[in-house]
């Protein structure tokens, strides 16, 4: 069974890069770059997250976190809402590539499978090809197969404007243009 290991540091920067952000738009304790440097070649994610205003539900932003462990991301995953993800990429690096270059997988489904010898991240892509980013214990049981995150796909050719107009003539029922 391998041992697990405290995770290495995926991101790192240098003072020369943080960005200095004016004094009114500044979040206590929040430090900002304009360059980060990937130190590992391993897999690391992109999360996609709709951020909606508590006082105005029409308002929402979305943010993307990097991360940069599957252990990671499923625990960010377990505290969302699965509505508001907007998506996953996983990040692939080189070395797994056959073009020796970095490239993305968008993905769909995020599951966690466990037994009594451990548990491991497995994720399915847009096209339905499972493939897991980490070490992989022997299960030598019953393996229990828990799905965290399916995420659901953007209607094709809808902007987000027209799902707000929709849901506005929904509340409304009056049509905006």
């Amino acid at each position: 069974m391998p041992v697990a290991t405290a995770p290495q540091p995926m991101f790192v920067s240098h003072p020369q890069y943080q960005f200095p952000i004016p004094a009114a738009l500044e979040d206590p304790g929040v430090q900002h770059w304009r360059m980060v440097e990937l130190t590992l070649h391993a897999p690391w994610f992109l999360l996609s997250v709709e951020i909606v205003d508590q006082n105005e539900p029409d308002l929402s932003i979305t943010r993307t976190l990097c991360i940069a462990w599957e252990y990671d991301l499923t625990d960010v995953l377990r505290g969302l809402d699965p509505a508001r993800v907007k998506g996953i990429v996983c990040m692939m690096p080189a070395w797994q590539s056959p073009t020796g270059q970095w490239w993305s997988r968008e993905i769909r489904e995020v599951w966690l499978y466990s037994s009594s010898s451990g548990k491991h991240v497995v994720l399915a892509d847009t096209a339905g090809e499972k493939f897991d980013c980490g070490l992989i214990p022997e299960h030598v049981d019953a393996v229990e197969m828990e799905l965290l995150l399916r995420v659901n796909p953007k209607a094709p050719g809808r902007s987000r404007d027209a799902a707000r107009r929709s849901r506005r003539t929904a509340r409304t029922g009056k049509k905006t243009t």
